[in-house]
């Protein structure tokens, strides 16, 4: 029977420090704020273990604003697309993420407007689920990728607006003299599965 090797404490503290250096165990700004602020509210300083806390709340905020760029279309076929805006709105629209893209091709203009986790939503929601306020409002309920949307404007200004898993409202919006085929050809775009 073969006895174990023991390795030294050095050994294993070196062996932490080449599996982080490999990326196995890789810290970020985000874990260090959290652990910042465990250790500061042990150590009673509450003040300082929100301030920690609240700043990797921000930086997980600023990581999924950029991540849903990716949910934005790419420009239709003769169209260019202008880049994404994304910010996390942090106390704007009661917390939460915006973001915007803008399309155009000669005269005719798409804004994809995106609001995501914020607590506005809840009120869309009773909208979007009561169709008399739509029709009432002057709105229509249509289909986009199998999902509720709201129809409002009218022939020269469109705008379509979809709220998708509960937690993420886009509103798309057509310049003057843009067809509501445009439009819905964008709404149809949209990269829902990256949400």
């Amino acid at each position: 029977m073969q006895t174990p090797t023991i390795r030294p404490p050095h050994a294993i503290i070196a062996g932490i420090a080449l599996a982080l250096a490999a990326g196995n165990l890789q810290a970020d700004e985000v874990t260090d704020a959290i652990d910042e602020g465990v250790s500061a509210y042990k150590s009673g300083d509450l003040s300082e273990a929100a301030n920690q806390l609240n700043y990797a709340a921000g930086l997980i905020g600023q990581q999924k604003a950029e991540a849903v760029k990716a949910v934005f279309p790419d420009a239709l076929s003769g169209w260019e697309a202008s880049e994404i805006e994304s910010e996390s709105a942090g106390g704007m629209m009661g917390g939460g993420i915006s973001a915007n893209r803008e399309y155009a091709k000669g005269d005719a203009e798409v804004t994809i407007e995106l609001v995501m986790d914020s607590p506005m939503l809840q009120s869309m929601m009773g909208m979007i689920n009561n169709p008399s306020i739509i029709t009432m409002n002057g709105g229509k309920l249509i289909k986009i990728q199998g999902q509720k949307a709201i129809y409002n404007g009218d022939e020269d200004r469109p705008e379509l607006t979809l709220i998708i898993n509960n937690n993420a409202m886009f509103t798309l919006k057509a310049g003057r003299g843009t067809a509501l085929d445009d439009l819905k050809a964008y709404a149809e775009a949209l990269k829902l599965d990256k949400l």
